[in-house]
């Protein structure tokens, strides 16, 4: 009797342990400290989403919490996370589930992004003796067109111009949006080319959002071969402003 007593007493603790283990669970709301949020985008361009992910203490996925933005006319997070850049500016993003929370600073940039183009004036128009560009005929329209193809990731930027000046030659152009939101490009071109090349420096510009417009002003250089041959000599170069050109 004794014997059989002690064996139901040891089945039962072990029941009781067996139901209290409950280690290979996985918390969803952590009960303090705090939480870590991160992103494969920390800059987003207006208009582009992300989805942000918060773990808990050792990595621990954590699948419910309540997010809040400093700025919501700039970027807002939807209760699974993701967020939706809205206008230029930065934001502090934060998580909270239970009594740990943890917060991330988000920046959004303008959107650069697309084909722009429209009209440009020429200023300070420097020629060489021998330039044979018809900008340098005397009286000639120094007025123009340009055409620029802009692709963007976050804050870098690639882009191609064409400018009616050289109608035939594309110039490829790397830089990225500036701490105060200027584009800032600049690159030389075309890629292959031995009789001619073009210099862009100092391209800058800015959005007006509310027009989906872009104003800006970059210097423009050519240089060429003589028809005799030998090294490349400038050609002209200028000053190009644009104003309110549109994608």
């Amino acid at each position: 009797m004794t014997s059989r007593l002690v064996a139901t007493v040891l089945a039962g603790l072990a029941l009781l342990v067996a139901g209290c283990d409950n280690s290979s669970s996985t918390p969803t709301s952590p009960s303090g400290g705090s939480l870590q949020i991160t992103t494969t985008r920390p800059i987003l361009r207006a208009g582009e989403t992300t989805t942000l992910v918060v773990t808990g203490s050792g990595g621990t996925p954590v699948t419910t919490a309540t997010w809040t933005s400093t700025d919501s006319s700039v970027l807002t997070v939807s209760p699974t996370g993701v967020s939706t850049a809205a206008r230029a500016g930065r934001v502090t993003v934060t998580a909270t589930s239970g009594t740990s929370s943890g917060s991330l600073a988000l920046r959004v940039v303008p959107d650069y992004q697309g084909t722009w183009s429209g009209g440009l004036a020429r200023l300070q128009l420097t020629c060489s003796a021998s330039s044979t560009s018809p900008l340098c005929v005397p009286g000639a329209v120094t007025s123009g067109t340009l055409i620029l193809r802009i692709s963007q990731d976050g804050d870098q930027l690639t882009a191609v111009l064409t400018d009616s000046a050289e109608p035939i030659l594309q110039v490829p152009l790397t830089g990225q949006v500036q701490t105060n939101d200027q584009l800032a490009l600049a690159g030389s071109g075309p890629i292959g080319a031995q009789n001619v090349r073009v210099e862009v420096t100092t391209m800058r510009a800015t959005i007006d959002a509310a027009l989906g417009t872009m104003t800006g002003s970059y210097q423009w250089l050519v240089a060429r071969a003589p028809s005799s041959g030998g090294a490349l000599q400038t050609d002209y170069q200028t000053q190009v402003q644009f104003r309110d050109i549109r994608r």
